[in-house]
C-alpha cells in the first residue's frame, strides 16, 4: 500500500515460448503418440521462431496476416504442398488451444484458408508387382522367409508401418488368423491375418532361435545373415522394403503402398466401406473416398462390359 492506494501486482503476459510449452504439456497429458509430439514440435516451433523475428512475443498479438505471410514463406521455401498442409494443421491446433485457455480471444487461423493439396492418386502395387516381389524373397533362407512373411501380412491386413511392426510373437492366432493391433492414437482394433499368410509367418518363425510368446515378431538380421535380438522398426522395415524394390524394379516399395493396395483389392472384390474402415482403423469413412478414386479403371471397365446403348445396338 502507498499513500493509501492499494498496488495490484501487474499481469503476467505468456511469452510465445512459453505457452507453447504449455501446449506440448498438455497434449503429453492427453497422452499423444511420440510421433504426434514431434508433429507439433516440428510445425509450431518454426512457427514461434518466425513470430519472434517478426517482433511477436505475445499471443494476443497474433494475426491471421501473420499466419498467412508464414504460410507463404514455406512455399517460397519450395517445400511441398503436404509439408505445408502438415505446417497448417499444427499451428490450427496450436492456436485452438490458446483460444480455449483463454489466451487469444479469437483463433487467427479461423480467417485464414488451409493451404490447396495437389490431387494425386498414388498407384497400387499390381498383381504382378507382388508376385515379382515375392519371388525375390528367398524362402529357404532365415531372411528370405522374413521377408516374404513381411510382404504377405501388409498385403493381407493393410497395417500401418509402426501397427506391423509392434506385433508380438503370439499376437496372430494362428487358428482363426485374429490379431488385436494398437492403432493411431493408441486405439486398439481387430485385425485378421489370411491363412497364406499365417503359412509365411510360421515358415519364417521356424528359422528363429529361442522364441517366446511376447517377444518381436519381426526381427533384424545381420549382413552375414545371422538373427539379432534386436526388433525391426519401421524405419527398417522401410529400408527392408526399399532394397526388395530396388532389386526387382518394382519402385517406390513401401509400407503405405501396401496399404493402398489392400483396400483397392478389398474394394474391387466387393468388401463394404465400414468393413474397411474398421479393417484400416480410420475414425471416418470420407478419409476412404481416395480410395475409391483409385477404382476409377475399375468404372470404366464395368461400363464398357454393361453399356446399354452398347448392347442395344450389338
Amino acid at each position: 500500500m502507498l499513500d493509501g492506494l492499494t498496488l495490484r501486482p501487474l499481469p503476467v503476459v505468456s511469452t510465445l515460448q512459453s505457452v507453447f510449452d504449455a501446449f506440448l504439456l498438455s497434449r503429453e497429458a492427453m497422452r499423444c503418440t511420440p510421433k504426434t509430439l514431434v508433429h507439433y514440435r516440428y510445425t509450431c516451433q518454426s512457427f514461434v521462431r518466425f513470430l519472434q523475428e517478426q517482433g511477436i512475443d505475445s499471443p494476443a498479438a497474433i494475426t491471421p496476416q501473420h499466419v498467412r505471410a508464414y504460410l507463404v514463406s514455406l512455399q517460397r521455401r519450395g517445400l511441398k504442398d503436404t509439408t505445408q498442409h502438415a505446417h497448417a494443421r499444427g499451428i490450427k491446433t496450436w492456436l485452438r488451444w490458446l483460444e480455449d485457455e483463454g489466451d487469444i480471444p479469437r483463433n487467427p487461423m479461423a480467417k485464414v484458408a488451409m493451404p490447396r493439396l495437389e490431387q494425386r492418386i498414388p498407384p497400387p502395387f499390381s498383381r504382378d508387382d507382388v508376385r515379382t516381389l515375392l519371388s525375390a524373397c528367398d524362402r529357404h533362407t532365415a531372411i528370405g522367409a522374413r521377408n516374404f512373411a513381411l510382404v504377405m501380412t501388409l498385403l493381407d491386413t493393410g497395417l500401418r508401418a509402426s501397427e506391423l511392426m509392434a506385433m508380438k510373437v503370439g499376437d496372430v492366432d494362428m487358428r482363426t488368423g485374429l490379431c488385436t493391433v494398437l492403432g493411431k492414437g493408441r486405439k486398439m482394433r481387430q485385425v485378421r491375418v489370411g491363412s497364406k499368410a499365417r503359412q509365411a509367418l510360421v515358415r519364417m518363425l521356424g528359422y528363429r532361435q529361442g522364441v517366446t510368446p511376447g517377444g518381436a515378431l519381426w526381427v533384424v538380421y545381420g549382413r552375414q545373415g545371422q538373427e539379432t535380438a534386436q526388433a525391426l522398426t519401421p524405419n527398417g522395415l522401410q529400408t527392408v522394403l526399399r532394397r526388395l524394390g530396388k532389386q526387382t524394379g518394382v519402385q517406390p516399395c513401401s509400407p503405405h503402398r501396401f496399404r493402398r493396395t489392400f483396400a483397392l483389392w478389398c474394394l474391387r472384390d466387393g468388401m463394404d466401406l465400414h468393413s474397411l474402415r474398421m479393417l484400416m482403423g480410420h475414425s471416418s469413412l470420407a478419409v476412404l473416398q481416395r480410395y475409391l478414386a483409385l477404382a476409377g479403371e475399375d468404372v470404366e471397365r464395368a461400363h464398357k462390359a454393361h453399356s446399354p446403348a452398347d448392347k442395344l445396338l450389338e
